[in-house]
Order: structure tokens, then C-alpha cells, then sequence
């Protein structure tokens, strides 16, 4: 199985103020699940440049997320800063959907 913490080992990177955060709540290292990481992080990087922190969490390791975040489906990304809090369901792979909803110009 592909471990995403690994592949993207973006949990660690070093915050910077005014940042975007972002949270991508998945199911297990599945190709959807992969998918889903690689085209966030590909908008991200195109548009926030290291603006931005992309915070994964397999939701089959810690299923109290599900409760607490009000979970209904997976990959969900959520961006949690800048307010208000946006959340959309899918793989992303349509980008102007996903620049419509989550970016700030």
C-alpha cells in the first residue's frame, strides 16, 4: 500500500504567517485516496506557492475524526484558514472547481 505521509511528507514543512491551511481527510493509501493528495497539492503548489500547509488524516486510522469533523464522505478537503471554513467532497481532478471553491484571489 502507498503510505501518503511519506509520498508527501508535507505535515512537517516549516509554517509561514498569513498561510492557507488545509485538510485532507481520506480512507487508507488507496489510489483514490493518492489521487485525491496529488491533485490538492498540484493546485496548491500552483497557486500558493509555500503559502500554504496541506495536513493529511486517514480517518481508518483515527475514526474518532469522523464524529468530531462531521464527516460524511471521503476525500474530503477542508480549508480551515483563512474563514470561512470550506469543505468539498471528491477526487479533485476538476480544477476549476476546486479553484472556484478554495481559492482566495
Amino acid at each position: 500500500m502507498i503510505n501518503l505521509q511519506k509520498v508527501f511528507n508535507i505535515n512537517n514543512r516549516k509554517r509561514e504567517k498569513n498561510e492557507f491551511i488545509f485538510e485532507l481527510y481520506f480512507a487508507g493509501d488507496t489510489p483514490i485516496s493518492l489521487k485525491a493528495a496529488n491533485n490538492a497539492k498540484a493546485i496548491f503548489d500552483r497557486h500558493y506557492k509555500n503559502n500554504y500547509a496541506l495536513h493529511l488524516f486517514d480517518i481508518y486510522k483515527n475514526p474518532a475524526l469522523v464524529e468530531r469533523e462531521n464527516i460524511i464522505a471521503v476525500p474530503l478537503l477542508v480549508r480551515k484558514s483563512p474563514l470561512p471554513e470550506i469543505r468539498m467532497i471528491g477526487d479533485f481532478s476538476d480544477i476549476q472547481k476546486v479553484k472556484n471553491e478554495f481559492l482566495i484571489r
